[in-house]
């Protein structure tokens, strides 16, 4: 897996990106309450005892997740000192998993991967966006907030790619919000290359920093016709500009980027239970990533594209644009 990191960012004063932080995390639950469309979100506030953090980080679940997803990611992010939000999507999340038998998770898994639900989710998080800064059931730090990260894996991956500016023929076209700063994307995904406007036209638009994390086994996991090839297109039709990353690790599958799947995920999908063995590269990389576009940090921002490829393993593939 290549040598041991370095104890700080070439030097730095940002502590080794790979290991836990050194600012201790308080984790809290609320509920937002959308009264236009009387939908009502749980949320997940991950709060560093960092007096000045580098931002906040908004991450979104896969399918049949909930606000507990992502938590391997988001504790680490934030004992880094950034903020992090994990809201829950109702209707695509884990009231999903109410029957255990394969055949039927993967038809609910299906049924709820449709252009409405998608909706749905960006408008979700649109609506968490909209409410930062100035919602009482929000501390004070996240309402503070000026620098902003999307995250999110699978569906949560393409829910991050349309308010990043991913352009689709069923969505309405989405104006980032101004404060957003970067985008990280855990198995995202593209289809139809070969359908109008493609995929050119549909991920031209992102001029967001965007890091995709995949793996070489991160297909659809038996409930969709994605394959491993198609988690690299948004990467390869973006435009190369202000910091578009790739990181394939071989041998990743789709659960290793959800960052804790459920036990009714493992089972269905037969995933390993111990963490990848990749998975402290992904955990150095992703946190360079926030400290160089959300912390306005050049020194790991070097880092990332510079000694960071030489630590991976030999199969493992990391590009940038």
């Amino acid at each position: 897996m290549g040598g041991s990191l370095s104890p700080a960012i070439q030097g730095g004063s940002q502590p080794e990106p790979g290991v836990t932080g050194p600012w201790p995390v308080s984790t809290q639950l609320t509920r937002l309450h959308d009264t236009r469309r009387a939908r009502t979100l749980p949320v997940k506030l991950y709060l560093p005892e960092q007096p000045r953090p580098h931002g906040l980080i908004v991450f979104s679940h896969g399918l049949g997740g909930s606000c507990e997803s992502g938590t391997a990611w988001l504790m680490h992010w934030a004992s880094h000192g950034f903020l992090a939000l994990a809201l829950q999507h109702p209707g695509s999340d884990d009231s999903i998993l109410r029957n255990n038998s394969p055949l039927a998770l993967r038809r609910a898994f299906k049924a709820a991967m449709i252009p409405e639900e998608l909706t749905r989710r960006a408008d979700d998080l649109r609506f968490v966006l909209g409410r930062i800064g100035h919602d009482p059931a929000l501390p004070d730090a996240i309402n503070a907030a000026t620098a902003i990260g999307i995250a999110g894996h699978s569906f949560g991956a393409v829910t991050v790619q349309l308010i990043a500016g991913e352009r689709r023929p069923t969505q309405p076209a989405i104006d980032p919000d101004p404060r957003l700063r970067a985008a990280l994307a855990l198995s995202p995904s593209a289809r139809h290359a070969d359908s109008a406007p493609g995929l050119d036209q549909r991920f031209g638009h992102i001029r967001l920093p965007f890091f995709g994390i995949t793996g070489s086994r991160d297909d659809g996991m038996g409930i969709s016709d994605i394959s491993a090839t198609n988690r690299e297109l948004p990467f390869r039709h973006m435009p190369a500009d202000d910091g578009k990353y790739l990181l394939v690790f071989a041998g990743g599958n789709h659960l290793d980027f959800a960052g804790e799947a459920s036990d009714t995920e493992r089972i269905v999908f037969q995933a390993r239970r111990q963490p990848a063995a990749f998975r402290p590269h992904l955990l150095a990389a992703s946190t360079a990533f926030w400290l160089a576009h959300l912390g306005s940090d050049a020194t790991a921002r070097r880092w990332l594209t510079t000694d960071f490829p030489a630590r991976l393993r030999p199969d493992d593939r990391f590009e940038h644009k």
